[in-house]
C-alpha cells in the first residue's frame, strides 16, 4: 500500500476503533438509558462505516479488552457484524431514544435512517422500507427551500433537514500530524476524488442541464466555476474549518426509499415521484414518466444520488450497492475491490492475527 493509502486508511480505521471504544465505555458504565442509546448510535455508526469499508472487522463490545486476547482480534464476518452489533444496538437506540433532533446528538429518527440504511446495504428493502418511511414522514425534518441552505457551518444549527451530522471543529487537535488525510474524511476533500473532480461527474451535471429542463442549481453549491474542484464541503477560509460532517440528512432518505419502494415493486410513477421535491429545488423537472421498469427506475434513482450526494461519501457504496460498480467503471471489477485494504499497521501490530483483504 502507498503512502496515500496509509494516511488515508489508517487514521480511519483508528478514529472509528476509538469512537466504539469511547461508546462501549458510556455503555458499560452509564445509568442513562438515554445516554446508552446515544452510545449505542454512534457504535453501529462506527460499526457501519467499517463493515462498508472494509467488510469483515475485528468486533470488540467491551470498554477494557485485554491485549493478551489475541483471538478476539479476529475478523469477524460483515454478515455477522451487521447482525449481531449494528442491527441489535440500533433497534435499542430507537427503543430510548427521542424523535427531537438536537444538533451533535442521535435522535430516534437518525437511529431509525441508520437502520434502513443498514438494511438497504444488505438488499433487505422490506426491512428498510418502513424505516426510512418513519423518516420521509417525521413532522419535525424537512428539505430546506434552497440547496445552499444544507451545507455550510452557518447553516448548520437547527437545520431541518441534517438529521445528524458528526461536529467537527478546527479548535481539535489532529493528532495524526499535518497533512494526515484523516481531516479531509469528514470535510469531502480527499484528492483521491476531487483534485481535479472527475470529468464523468461534471458530464453529469451537464446531462442534468439539458434533460432537466432547466440549470442544475445543485451543481454552482457542489463544484467551482471551472468544474475543477469539489466546494461542497469548504476546508479553507472562513468557517471552513468548522464545518460539520454531514451523516444522514433527509434528502438521502428520501432517495434510498424511493430506492427500496422501487425494489419492492412499486409502481415507477410512485417511486419517482417521491423524487420531485428534490428535483424541484434543484430547479429540474419531474422524472414521472421518464422510466417505466424497475431497472430503469433504479438507474434514475442512482443518477439522482450522484448530484445530490456528491462528495457526501456515497457514491462508491451506492454502486456496490446496487450492482452498478462494472457498467461505471465500464470493465469488470474484481469483488475484491469492491472493498479496501486492511491499514498494513493493524496486520503487523497483531502479527498476522487480523489479515489483509484478497487483493491487495
Amino acid at each position: 500500500m502507498n503512502n496515500d493509502g496509509r494516511s488515508f486508511f489508517g487514521p480511519f480505521y483508528t478514529a472509528a476503533y476509538k469512537s466504539i471504544l469511547s461508546a462501549n465505555n458510556v455503555i458499560e458504565n452509564s445509568t442513562d438509558a438515554v445516554e446508552i442509546g446515544e452510545a449505542k448510535f454512534l457504535r453501529a455508526l462506527s460499526y457501519f462505516k467499517l463493515v462498508q469499508v472494509f467488510g469483515d472487522v475485528t468486533v470488540n463490545l467491551s470498554a477494557s479488552p485485554s491485549i493478551e486476547d489475541t483471538a478476539s482480534l479476529v475478523r469477524q464476518p460483515a454478515t455477522d457484524v451487521y447482525n449481531n452489533v449494528i442491527i441489535p444496538d440500533l433497534n435499542d437506540a430507537i427503543a430510548v431514544l427521542s424523535t427531537e433532533i438536537v444538533d451533535g446528538r442521535a435522535s430516534k429518527l437518525a437511529a431509525q435512517g441508520l437502520l434502513g440504511k443498514t438494511y438497504a446495504a444488505q438488499g433487505d428493502y422490506a426491512s428498510a422500507a418502513p424505516l426510512l418511511a418513519a423518516v420521509v414522514n417525521a413532522t419535525n425534518v424537512s428539505l430546506k427551500d434552497n440547496f445552499n441552505e444544507v451545507f455550510g457551518a452557518e447553516n448548520e444549527v437547527g437545520n431541518s433537514e441534517i438529521i445528524y451530522a458528526t461536529q467537527v471543529s478546527s479548535s481539535i487537535v489532529d493528532e495524526y500530524s499535518f497533512g494526515s488525510d484523516f481531516w479531509n474524511w469528514f470535510v469531502g476533500d480527499d484528492s483521491k476524488s476531487d483534485l481535479p473532480v472527475d470529468a464523468d461527474l461534471v458530464a453529469a451535471f451537464d446531462a442534468s442541464d439539458a434533460n432537466g429542463g432547466g440549470t442544475d442549481l445543485r451543481r454552482a453549491v457542489t463544484l467551482s466555476e471551472d468544474g475543477t474542484t469539489a466546494i461542497k464541503f469548504p476546508k479553507e477560509g472562513g468557517l471552513g474549518g468548522e464545518h460539520d460532517w454531514i451523516e444522514i440528512r433527509l434528502a438521502d432518505v428520501i432517495l434510498l426509499y424511493a430506492e427500496a419502494l422501487n425494489e419492492n415493486g412499486s409502481s415507477a410513477d410512485d417511486v419517482l415521484a417521491l423524487l420531485d421535491p428534490i428535483r424541484s429545488r434543484a430547479g429540474l423537472t419531474s422524472l414521472v414518466g421518464t422510466a417505466t421498469t424497475q431497472a430503469e427506475v433504479r438507474k434514475v434513482i442512482l443518477d439522482e444520488r450522484r448530484l445530490e450526494l456528491a462528495f457526501e461519501g456515497q457514491r462508491w457504496f451506492d454502486l456496490v450497492r446496487t450492482g452498478a460498480v462494472d457498467a461505471e467503471m465500464g470493465e469488470t471489477i474484481s469483488t475484491n475491490y469492491h472493498l479496501f485494504p486492511i491499514p498494513i499497521s493493524e496486520i503487523l501490530a497483531t502479527d498476522g492475527v487480523i489479515t489483509q483483504n484478497p487483493g491487495y
